[in-house]
This record gives structure tokens, C-alpha cells and sequence, in this order.
């Protein structure tokens, strides 16, 4: 069974990989795991079936990446792709919806929880990706206040634990925060900052209680899934291979570590 388990992964998420999970019921039931499920007429045989051909094309490389890339705090090869990827897209969003060419976020977030498995080194695939990727989180774009901005660094910082960061650099010492730039600048506190992240912070996910306070938003519909799928895609079309590093964007100095 065990070999079995990563094609029903896949499974599931196909199943609920571009759908909200807004259910109105829900039921169960026990299912007897036997040997009749490994029989070549099986139960598993015929779920593996109906979704075999959607399971095939996610295992399709779809890019490349020179080495593995892992995902842990204070930054991380991953951690800073995603954030970095969450930027660019968002502020080509920005470009397309206002037709500003100069157009752009300040700053991207998304949280370690929610990136699940480490990027492979070699070839890339969707279900890769999916893997990594796994909730339906939206990507959004929200007006929020300077002062706001830097309540949320804040917390970062009385906490010891920040999450995945694109357009800041933070110093933390002691759970206090001793630098904080947003855009290459001190935070203005009366300023309305442009901040890329995805609905599950911004209505206070990971105690990112700061976003609720945002004076507007734009839900731009994509998943985080497809806006990284794709940004691999395009990379691959230009003959690219998908590269990451840590950068120094984010340091956190504990007192045992002085």
C-alpha cells in the first residue's frame, strides 16, 4: 500500500487542485484496506484508472533546477523563490489591470506552513509543485498602511519567527526589530504600501492579524500552484533553469546566539 500512496495524493489533488473546498455536506464510511485492493482488478486499479491519464501528465518535467531547494526559516533557497515569484507576479498583475508600466508591490509574503515539501534538483513537474503547493491558496494584493507594515514586522520579531519575505530586508535582535526596509526605505507609517500575498494571511493566517487591517484588496483568482507552474513554464520557455539562493534579506539573532 505503500507505494500506492503518492498516486492517490495525486488523486486528491486533482480532484480539489483548482476548487474551493466550500462543502455543504460531508460523509464517511470505513473502507476494509485488503488484498483486494492490490489485485489487479482492485478497487485501487479502478480508482487508479479513472485518473491515470491526469496523473501521467502531472510526472511531465516541466522545468529544471540545478539543485534541491528547501524551505526553512529565517529564509531559504524556496522560501525566497516563492515569495520572489508572488512579487513578480503580482506586480505584472498591477502593469496589466492599470496599464501603469511603472506599476509594482512593495513588498510579497507567504508563509512557511504553507509550502509543504522541498523543490527537487533535476527535472521539475507539476505534481512537484502541487506537492509543495498544496492548499488553494489565492494570490491578493492589498492597500495597507505603513504603520500596519510595520505592526506586522513587529510581531515577526517579538516572536522570533518571520515568514517567507520578497522586497524586505529585516534585521532582529533580542525580538527586537533593529532594521526594516520595505521597497529599499525606512517604513513610512502614513504611506499606503502595496503587499502581495495570499487569502489565508490576509484574514489572519499565521498571526498575520495586521493584513485584517488592509484598506483594500484584490483577489487576482490565481492559485499559488499555477502561478508558480507557470512561472517555471515561462522560465523553461526562455531556456532558463529555475535558481534560487539566500540573500541576508532576512537575519534573526537570538540572545543564545550572541
Amino acid at each position: 500500500m505503500k507505494k500506492l500512496f503518492p498516486l492517490f495524493l495525486a488523486m486528491l489533488l486533482c480532484s480539489y487542485g483548482s476548487r474551493g473546498q466550500n462543502f455543504e455536506r460531508l460523509e464517511w464510511s470505513r473502507v476494509r484496506m485488503d488484498s483486494t485492493w492490490n489485485a489487479p482488478e482492485g478497487r485501487a486499479a479502478e480508482i487508479i484508472g479513472k485518473y491515470r491519464p491526469t496523473i501521467d501528465s502531472l510526472m511531465i518535467p516541466i522545468g529544471r533546477t540545478a539543485e534541491e531547494m528547501e524551505s526553512y526559516a529565517p529564509e531559504s533557497p524556496l522560501s525566497n523563490l516563492a515569495a520572489d515569484i508572488m512579487f513578480e507576479f503580482a506586480s505584472d498583475y498591477l502593469k496589466k489591470s492599470t496599464g501603469e508600466r511603472d506599476a509594482e508591490v512593495d513588498m510579497a509574503m507567504t508563509n512557511f506552513g504553507g509550502i509543504r515539501a522541498s523543490l527537487p534538483g533535476g527535472d521539475v513537474t507539476a505534481y512537484d509543485v502541487m506537492s509543495i503547493f498544496p492548499f488553494d491558496n489565492k494570490i491578493v494584493i492589498l492597500d495597507l498602511e505603513g504603520r500596519y507594515v510595520r505592526e506586522l514586522l513587529e510581531n515577526f520579531a517579538r516572536r522570533e519567527r518571520v515568514e517567507a519575505l520578497s522586497g524586505v530586508r529585516l534585521v532582529i535582535e533580542n525580538r527586537e526589530l533593529k532594521k526594516a526596509l520595505v521597497a529599499g526605505e525606512e517604513i513610512d507609517d502614513g504611506r499606503i504600501y502595496k503587499v502581495a500575498t495570499i487569502d489565508f494571511l490576509l484574514f489572519g493566517g499565521s498571526n498575520a492579524e495586521a493584513f485584517k487591517k488592509c484598506g483594500s484588496y484584490v483577489d487576482t483568482g490565481v492559485f499559488m500552484r499555477d502561478m508558480v507552474t507557470d512561472y517555471i513554464k515561462d522560465k523553461t520557455a526562455a531556456g532558463m533553469m529555475i535558481e534560487s539562493g539566500k540573500d541576508g534579506r532576512t537575519v534573526v539573532i537570538k540572545a543564545e546566539e550572541q
